[in-house]
C-alpha cells in the first residue's frame, strides 16, 4: 500500500506539559432527554483523556482538577445519539447541559458476522483504524462483534468500505499499556484514492502490569511520543520546536501550473510569524501548509552551525524565494505534512489543539500513526536537560 497518498482527517485533541502552578477548575453538568428528564447511567468522558464517569440518578456528573484549556465532552447511552460538546475552560469552573435524542438505529447495507467478506473487511478496518506500526500490531479489539460493515465496489478491484459500531469499542494496547474505549462515529476507506476518514472520541485506562512491564511501557510510550503530532504541538506552544528536534518548513506550490509536485521553502519557518499569544493560556497558530521532520541529530548539527540564529533573523520570505531555491517535498519519506483547514488553530497551555472537527489535514509519517499510537493527554515524558 502506498501510504504517502493516504490522507487522514483528524480531530486533533492533544495536550501538553505546561501545568505547573496552574489554577484548577471543575467541569460539571447534567444529561437530560428531549423531555428535560435526567438520564441516569450515561457514560461521560473527556475525549483524549483518562477521565471518565457516569451520570447519577439526577443525570449529573463532575470532573475535577481541570486546568484552563479546550475540552471535548463525549456522551454514550444505549438507545440515544452520541453527541460531543466542545467547551473552553478559562478562569472559572464550567457547568453544561447535554441533551440526548433518541437514536434511530438503522444499519444500511451492513454485512454482519456470517457474511463472506467480513474477515476481509475487518482486516482492512484494523489496518486503517489501528494503523500498521509496532504499537498498532500489539493492539487487540476486544469486542469486534459490535462492528458492522458496508462494502461497495466502486471500480474494478477497488472498494469503498464503511464501518459503524453500536457501542464503545474496547481496544487493548499491549505495547503502550492502555485500554482504550473508542466512540466510533464514522469510518470510511476508499481503496482507489487510498483516503481514510474516521471520526470519534477516545478514553484511556492504564492496564495493570508488573514492575518490569511498566518499565517497558514507559519506554514504549516515550518512543511513541517522540516526534508525534502531540509532541510537535506542545513544542510549538512552548516555542521550542527546533530545540525539541523538529525541522519545520513552509510548503509552497510551483509557479509552473503544469508542475503538480509539492515544494517547500528551504529556510526553516520563524514561529514568531505563525504564533500569536492570545492570553496566559492560549495561542493562535496560523499557517497554510507545513512540512515537519523530526530529526534531533540533524537539529543538533544545525544548531552547532548557528542555524537557530538564522531561523530568527534570516527567514527568507516566500515571495522572495525563487523556484530554483525550493526543495521538493518527499511524501514517502519520514517527514509529515500538516495543512490547516481553518483560519487558525487555538492551542491551549497544555498543548491541545481544537478548532473544529477537521482542524488539520495530515499526510506523511503522522498520517500513518493511528489509534494504536495515541497517548492520553495526561502523558508527560520524563524531564531531560537540553
Amino acid at each position: 500500500m502506498k501510504y504517502f497518498t493516504c490522507l487522514l482527517f483528524v480531530l486533533v485533541f492533544f495536550s501538553g506539559t505546561h501545568v505547573l502552578a496552574q489554577e484548577v477548575y471543575m467541569i460539571s453538568g447534567v444529561v437530560i432527554n428531549e423531555n428535560q428528564e435526567p438520564i441516569k447511567g450515561a457514560t461521560i468522558f473527556i475525549s483524549g483523556s483518562k477521565k471518565i464517569t457516569a451520570t447519577d440518578a439526577e443525570g449529573r456528573f463532575t470532573f475535577g482538577g481541570m486546568t484552563a484549556g479546550n475540552y471535548l465532552i463525549s456522551t454514550k447511552m444505549l438507545g440515544y445519539n452520541t453527541p460531543s460538546k466542545a467547551i473552553i475552560v478559562q478562569d472559572k469552573s464550567v457547568s453544561i447541559s447535554i441533551v440526548l435524542k433518541v437514536s434511530a438505529i438503522v444499519l444500511n447495507e451492513v454485512t454482519i458476522g456470517t457474511d463472506k467478506n467480513r474477515e476481509k473487511n475487518y482486516e482492512i478496518f484494523k489496518n486503517q483504524f489501528l494503523g500498521t506500526s509496532a504499537s498498532a500490531k500489539k493492539c487487540s479489539i476486544i469486542n469486534p462483534e459490535i462492528i458492522y460493515f458496508s462494502r461497495k465496489n466502486i471500480a474494478t478491484d477497488f472498494i469503498s468500505l464503511k464501518a459503524e459500531a453500536n457501542d464503545l469499542l474496547i481496544i487493548e494496547n499491549q505495547q503502550l499499556g492502555y485500554r482504550i474505549k473508542y466512540l466510533l462515529r464514522t469510518f470510511e476507506y476508499n481503496s482507489k484514492t487510498l483516503v481514510t476518514y474516521y471520526d470519534g472520541d477516545n478514553n484511556f485506562e492504564e492496564l495493570n502490569g508488573t514492575v518490569d512491564q511498566k518499565k517497558i511501557w514507559a519506554k514504549n510510550r516515550l518512543d511513541a511520543y517522540n516526534g508525534s503530532l502531540m509532541h510537535f504541538l506542545r513544542s510549538v506552544y512552548a516555542n521550542q520546536a527546533l530545540n525539541e528536534g523538529f525541522i519545520t518548513n513552509q510548503m509552497v506550490k510551483s509557479s509552473n501550473r503544469f508542475d503538480r509536485r509539492t515544494y517547500m521553502n528551504p529556510y526553516p519557518v520563524s514561529f514568531d510569524t505563525l504564533v500569536t499569544t492570545l492570553d496566559s493560556s492560549f495561542i493562535s497558530f496560523k499557517f497554510t501548509a507545513l512540512n515537519v521532520t523530526y530529526n534531533p541529530k540533524k537539529v543538533a548539527r544545525l544548531q552547532r552551525k548557528e542555524v537557530k540564529r538564522q531561523e530568527k533573523t534570516t527567514n527568507k520570505p516566500l515571495e522572495k524565494t525563487s523556484q530554483d531555491d525550493l526543495l521538493t517535498v518527499d511524501p514517502t519519506g519520514e517527514s509529515s505534512q500538516l495543512l490547516l483547514h481553518l483560519k487558525e488553530a487555538i492551542i491551549d497551555a497544555r498543548g491541545s489543539a481544537f478548532s473544529g472537527s477537521q482542524t488539520f489535514l495530515i499526510r506523511g509519517s503522522w498520517a500513518n500513526k493511528r489509534i494504536g499510537d495515541q497517548l492520553p493527554f495526561e502523558y508527560l515524558p520524563p524531564k531531560t536537560d537540553h
